[in-house]
């Protein structure tokens, strides 16, 4: 701050400079501790109340709520925030109920800004009869992943209203939030990475660490270092869960889940694709396909240069293989025309059925067109490897293998959906040695039968094989290791 009433700030890195510059309606910023993405925030009501055009007497008059899900969080953290940088030299605070600041100060230009800015609590059942009486220029949600989907929908009425026309109306109006990453089932991770509405606009700040080998490091990308103690993010890491570091410190979205990742390898802002994977169509399109009463097929290529380019899922409930093959016949018609197509499926669907004489690789190839052949093997140890090294791999400084952001089930799945669940032992943290069956295991199946149809698992076996050659089982009889 230089002066009284002037605003000394400069974005502390691209992403949030790119959320001020933004004019969408809604707009939210994600990213981990530390970030600056709250006081980017108190930063853009400020500059929206300055840029208010000025009404027939020459006054900027704006109207906003910064809303938390209790009053304890905005005494705590949202309050002080906005305190540190618009003290009483912009007008007064009052502590309400609710808090208020009324900022009153004059412009260069001869005008005056006036903006009335509450501090709201939205957490019980009076939260929408609290908005209701609300007619504003903006809404702030401070940490929005906590606010329930209903309020935020509510909010969308309230915003837009003052000042009114006969007074020129607001300049923008919209609603603005920050928060920490949320688990892979929130509404605003359907809303940010799967429906994406018309007229929203989600920001992502880079993670204050990254895996590096299986260790955590300080990112020299993250935003808003130059305003942290050094090693801020480091010092956080003692004695936390991964879990608690990929969403607080990394950045990463978490998962609700009582259990292990499959994937501890997984790193959502590096295996996703910044936009949906389109085919190349110089190369063959690789399919994997798990069988049972929830089919599942995943789509993807392989490059020259070995990057596995994950491009599209197909997972069913409750179907039966015939349906099934229709459904992936006429995906592949429609979106995939004229491409050479590989498949490799569940190796049990090569054992016949005791009412139908096919088997399920039989029926595929009948009834979807394609080469449908068994994978290469079933067992869980390898098929997780195949996947794994992908993920551990980097391809032209690329990810081994990248994911289309349209492959939802698999994207969770990645998160944690897929997982080892935990045994209940007291005093001991032990989970079972194979993954929970659920609505992401199939789409994650079929994703093992092809990379280890791909060529992954033919690496792996390999070394097994090499690995038990050089290293012989003692049997019953008497040893000779010249002889052998």
């Amino acid at each position: 701050m230089t002066a009284p009433g002037t605003i000394d700030y400069t974005p502390p890195g691209p992403v949030l400079g790119a959320f001020l510059r933004s004019d969408r309606f809604v707009r939210f910023v994600c990213g981990p501790f530390g970030s600056g993405k709250t006081v980017a925030c108190c930063i853009e009501i400020f500059r929206r109340a300055c840029e208010q055009r000025p009404g027939p007497d020459g006054v900027r008059r704006t109207r906003w709520m910064v809303v938390r899900s209790t009053y304890p969080q905005l005494r705590r953290t949202t309050i002080p925030t906005w305190q540190s940088w618009f003290d009483d030299r912009f007008g007064s605070f009052t502590w309400g109920p609710p808090p208020a600041h009324r900022l009153v100060l004059p412009l260069d230009d001869g005008t005056v800004v006036d903006a009335d800015v509450q501090f709201v609590a939205l957490d019980g059942a009076d939260a929408e009869a609290d908005l209701r009486g609300f007619e504003g220029t903006g809404i702030f949600f401070n940490e929005v992943k906590e606010i329930p989907k209903g309020i935020i929908d509510f909010a969308l009425g309230r915003v837009g209203r003052f000042p009114a026309a006969k007074d020129g109306g607001p300049t923008w109006y919209g609603i603005i939030g920050d928060t920490n990453p949320p688990d892979s089932e929130s509404w605003y991770y359907r809303l940010a990475e799967e429906e994406k509405p018309e007229g929203w606009a989600f920001f992502r700040q880079p993670g204050g660490v990254l895996d590096v080998d299986g260790r955590w490091a300080a990112n020299p990308k993250a935003e808003n270092l130059a305003n942290l103690p050094s090693d801020y993010y480091l010092n956080q890491l003692a004695g936390q869960s991964t879990d608690w570091i990929k969403v607080y410190l990394a950045g990463q979205y978490g998962f609700s889940l009582d259990g292990r990742p499959v994937y501890p390898e997984w790193r959502d802002s590096v295996h996703v694709a910044r936009d949906p994977l389109a085919p190349i169509v110089e190369l063959p399109l690789l399919l994997g396909l798990d069988f049972g009463l929830t089919p599942a097929a995943v789509l993807g290529q392989r490059t020259a240069s070995g990057q596995w380019r994950i491009i599209d899922e197909l997972v069913t409930d409750d179907m039966g293989v015939v349906r099934f093959s229709e459904l992936l016949a006429a995906r592949l018609a429609q979106k995939y025309p004229r491409m050479i197509v590989e498949a490799w499926g569940d190796p049990a669907g090569n054992a016949r059925a005791q009412t139908d004489e096919r088997t399920c690789l039989q029926l595929v190839r009948q009834h979807a067109g394609i080469r449908a052949v068994a994978a290469p093997t079933n067992d869980f140890t390898a098929r997780r490897e195949a996947v794994a090294s992908a993920l551990n791999r980097l391809v032209d400084g690329e990810p081994g293998l990248l994911l289309s952001p349209r492959c939802a089930m698999l994207r969770k799945g990645f998160a944690g959906g897929y997982h080892y669940r935990r045994i209940q032992v007291a005093g001991d943290d032990r989970v079972h040695d194979r993954p929970e069956k659920n609505a992401y295991s199939h789409p994650h199946d079929a994703l093992q039968y092809l990379l280890s149809g791909g060529g992954e698992a033919r690496a792996i076996l390999g070394r097994r094989e090499r690995r038990d050659r050089v290293r012989p089982e003692r049997s019953e009889h008497s040893y000779n290791v010249h002889a052998w």
